[in-house]
């Protein structure tokens, strides 16, 4: 089972279906979505920050537009 560390700090297992419907509410093409969580390089305790800026420079690759709205796209903020 592969994890990530959230902004909160705490650790979650890792789901790519979460990646692809983050983008794809944020408007990116079912397609561009599928592929660019695909392609993504996932490591061991990677934190959302670090996941969110790879799947931005794939995006850019293929939708500019879209990876301006992802990037725009509210975060969750986690209050302690």
């Amino acid at each position: 089972m592969l994890t990530i560390t959230k902004r909160s700090q705490a650790v979650e297992e890792f789901r790519r279906d979460k990646i692809e419907n983050s983008m794809r509410n944020a408007g990116v093409t079912r397609e561009t979505a599928q592929q660019v969580a695909k392609d993504v390089v996932y490591h061991e305790g990677m934190t959302t920050a670090q996941v969110r800026n790879r799947v931005i420079g794939g995006i850019k690759n293929r939708e500019p537009q879209a990876a301006m709205r992802y990037e725009s796209h509210p975060k969750k903020i986690h209050r302690m």
